[in-house]
C-alpha cells in the first residue's frame, strides 16, 4: 500500500526543477495529496502485513526504487523508503481506529518526509535572493553541486461512512500541511467534511504561503479528480486576472536520460521549470480501468503484485509477492486463500511465543532502524542502506550453479515468514 503513494512521483521530479521555493512546496503538497486518490472506492479491508514482511519496487523508467518493511506488530507499524534520482521520500505509519456508530474513523500516526536535491544555482537566482531570509542555512554538498530541502507533513484522518445502511464510502478530513523546513514556506490543503446532504463531498481547498507569510497561491479541487492552483496578487509573481480559467495541461517534467543523481541535478540547473503565473492544473487523476472487477484498484496498483520470472532471483523471500494467501486471493482461489491466511497467522503466533520463551532472539527489523528527525523532533524509521547490496549478493548466489542455495539461505539474517 505504501508504494501506491508513488503513482504521481512526477510531481516530486517537477519540484526538483522549480527555482522558487514556494512553488516547490506547492508541488510537494500536490504529491502528498495525490496519495489519497487511489483510495477512492476502496472499502475492502487490506491484508494485515506479517512482521518482517517486505515489498520492493524498482522503476527504471521513473528512476526510483522503493522498499517497505513491517517493522513492528504491536502496534503494527510499516516503514517505507523511496530513493529517486534527486529526491528521497520516506514515511512510517501506525493505524489507530475507532467505531463511531455509523462510521469507522481511522487515525494514522507518523510523519511523512521528502528531501529534494536541488542545484546550487537555484540559491543564486533572483527569486531566492529576493524571497527573504530562510529559517535555516542550506545543507550544501559542494562536491556534487546540490543543496537539500526537507519537507514534512502528517497523514489525514479517514472516515468510512455508511456502515449502518451498508452503503460504504470513504472520505478524508483535516488539514494536510506541508512545511519546507529550510525556508518556512508552507502549503496547507484542507480536506472538507461532507454534510448529511453530501455538500463538500471530496472537496479540497487550500493556500500556499511563502517564507514571509504572504499567500501566493489559492488551491481548489477535489481529491478524486484534480487540483487547480491560482496565483494570488503580487506574492504569486503577478496577477492572474488576465486568465481566470486554468489551463487543462499539466506541467510536465522535461524528459531526462540521466542515470544518476549528479546528472539529474545538473540537468535541473540547465532545464529549470518555470511555473506559469496564471491558474494551472497542479494534479490530475490518472484514468482508471473500468472493465471487469478491479476492486477499485488503479492500473498502477494492479501492476504492483506482478512477479515475472526474471525478477524472482532478486526478490527477498519476505516480499509480499511470495505471500501465498494474497496470491491465492488474486487468482480467485478463495478457500485456499482462507486456509493460507490462517496458517500464516498461526505461524506468526508460534514464532512470537518462541521469542517470548527465549528460544529465538528478540525481534529486530532487518532493513530499518529507529532514529530521530532533527527538523521535526519526531522519531522515525531510517533505512539502513543494506537491502540493495544484499539483494545483488543474493541474486549472484542464486545464479551459482555449484551452490544453488534455497532463496531463504541466499539472504543474510532473513527469516522464513511464509
Amino acid at each position: 500500500r505504501f508504494t501506491e503513494d508513488m503513482e504521481y512521483c512526477d510531481l516530486l521530479e517537477i519540484a526538483t526543477m522549480v527555482p522558487r521555493s514556494e512553488d516547490r512546496t506547492l508541488f510537494v503538497a500536490g504529491f502528498a495529496m495525490s496519495n489519497y486518490a487511489s483510495t477512492f472506492g476502496r472499502i475492502a479491508k487490506p491484508f494485515n502485513p506479517l512482521l518482517g514482511e517486505t515489498f520492493e519496487y524498482v522503476r527504471p523508467d521513473k528512476k526510483y526504487r522503493a522498499l517497505s518493511e513491517q517493522v513492528e506488530h504491536h502496534p503494527p507499524i510499516s516503514a517505507c523508503w523511496v530513493e529517486g534520482k534527486s529526491y528521497v521520500y520516506h514515511a512510517d505509519t501506525n493505524i489507530k481506529s475507532k467505531f463511531n456508530g455509523g462510521s469507522l474513523t481511522v487515525v494514522p500516526t507518523g510523519v511523512c518526509h521528502v528531501e529534494l536535491k536541488l542545484p546550487l544555482a537555484f540559491l543564486e537566482r533572483d527569486e531566492e535572493r529576493s524571497a527573504g531570509d530562510p529559517r535555516q542555512p542550506p545543507r550544501i554538498n559542494e562536491k556534487e553541486g546540490y543543496f537539500v530541502e526537507h519537507y514534512t507533513w502528517n497523514k489525514l484522518t479517514t472516515n468510512v461512512n455508511g456502515i449502518m445502511i451498508a452503503n460504504f464510502w470513504i472520505e478524508h478530513v483535516g488539514d494536510l500541511e506541508v512545511l519546507n523546513h529550510r525556508t518556512g514556506d508552507c502549503t496547507k490543503l484542507t480536506f472538507m467534511q461532507s454534510g448529511w446532504t453530501g455538500k463538500n463531498k471530496f472537496k479540497v481547498t487550500g493556500e500556499a504561503r511563502n517564507r514571509r507569510g504572504d499567500q501566493v497561491y489559492e488551491v481548489t479541487g477535489d481529491w478524486t479528480s484534480k487540483l487547480v492552483a491560482k496565483p494570488v496578487g503580487g506574492g504569486g509573481g503577478g496577477s492572474s486576472s488576465a486568465n481566470s480559467h486554468a489551463s487543462e495541461d499539466l506541467i510536465k517534467c522535461p524528459a531526462s536520460n540521466s542515470g544518476n543523481g549528479n546528472d539529474a541535478v545538473k540537468y535541473a540547473a540547465i532545464n529549470a521549470v518555470d511555473v506559469p503565473r496564471r491558474p494551472f492544473v497542479l494534479w490530475k487523476v490518472n484514468e482508471r480501468q473500468m472493465t471487469g472487477n478491479t476492486y477499485h484498484l488503479t492500473t498502477y496498483a494492479m501492476s504492483l503484485n506482478d512477479r515475472p520470472a526474471e525478477l524472482e532471483p532478486f526478490l527477498c523471500p519476505t516480499d509480499s509477492r511470495f505471500r501465498p494467501d494474497q496470491r491465492a486471493m488474486e487468482t480467485g482461489a478463495y478457500e485456499l486463500a482462507d486456509r493460507e491466511k490462517s496458517r500464516l497467522e498461526n505461524k506468526q503466533r508460534a514464532t512470537r511465543r518462541r521469542r517470548e520463551q527465549g528460544e529465538l532472539p528478540a525481534w529486530k527489523p532487518r532493513w530499518f532502524v529507529r532514529d530521530t528527525d532533527a527538523d521535526s523532533g519526531e522519531a522515525f524509521w531510517r533505512f539502513n542502506d543494506e537491502y540493495w547490496t544484499e539483494r545483488e549478493s543474493a541474486a549472484a548466489k542464486s545464479k551459482d550453479d555449484n551452490a544453488k542455495p534455497k532463496p531463504i539461505e541466499a539472504w543474510n539474517n532473513v527469516e522464513d515468514i511464509f
